[in-house]
């Protein structure tokens, strides 16, 4: 139950941080740009972490369904975090 509620608070955490810079991009068109720049470069790493994850996964010691379900998790995070930031401005 503790890991639960700790991956929990991780997956709320990236959704939080991913609201928070959709709404600076939003804020104002000057910051649309640097805020695209770093959602690129987040995915960029995400795609990054999909191409080596045998190597990753050993590296952290997770069996690959679990190394799996964090990469998913920081998508949905992503994405929940950015629409809700769409959906409110």
């Amino acid at each position: 139950m503790a890991k639960l509620i700790h991956l929990g608070s991780y997956f709320l955490t990236g959704c939080i941080a991913s609201s928070a810079l959709g709404w600076v991009g939003l804020l104002h068109p000057a910051l649309a740009a640097p805020v695209g720049i770093i959602y690129i470069v987040l995915l960029l790493l995400w795609l990054l972490a999909w191409i080596t994850d045998d190597a990753v996964s050993a590296f952290l010691k997770l069996e690959l369904k679990d190394y799996y379900a964090i990469l998913i998790a920081i998508a949905v995070a992503v994405v929940f975090g950015g629409g809700a930031s769409w959906l409110v401005g």
